[in-house]
């Protein structure tokens, strides 16, 4: 059964990557251009906030702002809408608009993973008359020009799950706290080899997301665990599960006294658990932990291959970006970056676990 359930994951994987981008979300499928606009159900209305004076006001250039801080719509442009992580976050937002905006409705662009696209995109949200429009930047810098019209137009935006580049566009940011991720992936893989012995790492390049999660591991061996050593670090280039299938294969014949594997991603920790069952590991015996909370990992964890993954909480970004656009069309003071904690998947909760 472990075997089966590997088989069809490294397949299901292997099919993602063929259609996949190569950003820090691995792309499942490319959907159409598509916009979508959907009502927040009837629901008890929540308590109101107080009445302010941002109904109606004018943009810099001296159009009408979209205004109101009850009702009217709520643009949400997200790289690929039919990638799991994205399409939770998009709940999430459509659940926050239930909550905190019942009137409203929200309007979902699908970039397909166009940088171009999407700043065309978030043009047309402005044009729509959307009170505020919460964005997952496909290239942090290249989205600003559009993100800066936006903001002349008298248009919130909120920024979630990747942040934009320098600028002053964007009223808050909610992003998953990454080091808070690689700390809890890092700490299960620490005490699940018993606080010593040899592990190497798998991890994608250069973000600043990445770069946080691998951070905290560097910095629990350094407080923590003296008697840890990463014996090899490998990069995934192209971030596929192939490539690391083929990385792990390769650490497992330079190291067979191997502890255990830290990597940044659930698409990568499905070849690494492949190459292990290749390599005659038992499921176990190598410890194995990574970051991103998927359906994959939940069964990587039920099959004994994967010790634990930190999960990011997509629908929570997704929830508390609605209110923190609310909050700034009501004239309330909202964070400019909220970082949201991520949770500890393993054996223990994997069962009840509702994954992405």
């Amino acid at each position: 059964m472990k075997k089966k359930v590997l088989c069809v994951l490294m397949a299901a994987a292997m099919t993602a990557a063929m259609l996949a981008g190569c950003g820090g979300k691995a792309e499942e499928t490319k959907a159409p251009e598509t916009e979508a606009e959907t009502k927040a159900p009837e629901t008890a209305a929540p308590t109101e906030a107080p009445e302010t004076d941002a109904a109606e006001t004018k943009a810099e250039d001296g159009s009408e702002a979209a205004g109101g801080s009850e009702g009217g719509k709520y643009g949400c442009a997200v790289p690929n809408a039919q990638n799991s992580f994205y399409a939770t976050c998009v709940a999430g937002v459509e659940e926050g608009v239930k909550q905190y905006d019942p009137t409203a409705s929200v309007v979902v662009t699908d970039a397909s993973g166009d940088s171009q696209k999407q700043m065309d995109q978030i043009a047309d949200l402005v044009s729509q008359g959307c009170k505020a429009i919460i964005c997952i930047p496909i290239d942090s810098n290249a989205i600003i020009p559009a993100l800066e019209e936006a903001a002349k137009a008298g248009v919130p935006v909120v920024c979630m799950d990747t942040p934009a580049g320098e600028t002053d566009a964007v009223v808050s940011t909610v992003v998953s706290n990454n080091y808070s991720a690689g700390e809890i992936a890092g700490r299960a893989l620490l005490e699940g080899i018993g606080g010593k012995g040899k592990i190497a790492t798998i991890t994608t390049t250069g973000s600043e997301a990445v770069n946080d999660r691998k951070q905290a591991l560097y910095d629990l061996i350094e407080k923590e665990y003296p008697d840890v050593e990463i014996v090899q670090e490998e990069i995934v280039q192209n971030a596929t599960t192939e490539e690391a299938l083929t990385l792990m294969e390769n650490i497992c014949q330079a190291n067979p006294d191997l502890a255990g594997v830290f990597t940044t991603g659930d698409v990568f920790a499905i070849g690494i658990c492949s190459a292990l069952q290749s390599n005659n590991y038992a499921a176990g015996e190598v410890k194995v932990t990574s970051v991103d909370g998927t359906n994959n990992a939940v069964e990587l964890i039920e099959s004994g291959y994967l010790l634990a993954t930190a999960a990011q909480l997509p629908r929570e970004l997704g929830i508390h970006s609605v209110k923190n656009a609310l909050d700034y069309i009501n004239g309330k003071e909202v964070t400019e970056l909220e970082n949201l904690d991520c949770m500890e998947v393993n054996k223990d909760n994997a069962g009840t676990y509702e994954g992405f």
